[in-house]
């Protein structure tokens, strides 16, 4: 009899063990994304970006950007944290003394969980018109507290590197 309750006593704990593993839907589906929302909401942003940028509005421009982001400029180390973004885009802004306007073209938008990436390009033209140059950037986004912020993003230019000096000639 005792040993009739020792085996009771391993096997019904084993029982309870093994259905524990066992397969099966346990955990939520995730929540379907509606990629037509995210695309409308990443374009949303590029435009405002873009008019925050032709107004030389640094606030507005760095509205785009989560405190925490990364953004990785053409031709100069990245740019760590709110503060390094606003002293680049008001850099950029200094520099820009012809008055140039920036659009931006979305090419993709992918999503996945709380997370987005685009792509697209830039185009600069100046006062006349006349498109100055070109660019492509990727970005990524994060959905904090109900909205996308980028929290990665780099872009460079479609021109060739500036030719270098040449070498001044020797003394003879």
């Amino acid at each position: 009899m005792n040993q009739r309750n020792f085996l009771w006593a391993l096997l019904v704990p084993a029982l309870f063990m093994f259905n524990s593993c066992a397969t099966g839907e346990t955990h939520e589906a995730a929540a379907a994304i509606n990629m037509d929302s995210v695309k409308a909401q990443i374009m949303a942003l590029e435009a405002a970006y873009g008019v925050a940028e032709n107004a030389n509005d640094v606030d507005g421009v760095a509205a785009y950007y989560a405190a925490d982001a990364e953004s990785m400029a053409d031709n100069e180390p990245t740019r760590v944290g709110m503060d390094a973004i606003k002293a680049g885009i008001k850099k950029d802004m200094d520099a820009d003394t012809a008055g140039h306007t920036v659009t931006f073209a979305t090419t993709g938008v992918w999503a996945a969980g709380n997370y987005a990436t685009e792509t697209g390009t830039s185009k600069v033209t100046d006062k006349e018109g006349k498109v100055v140059r070109t660019g492509k950037y990727m970005t990524l986004f994060e959905l904090r507290d109900g909205k996308y912020v980028a929290i990665r993003d780099m872009w460079n230019s479609d021109a060739p590197p500036a030719a270098a000096a040449a070498p001044a000639a020797a003394p003879q």
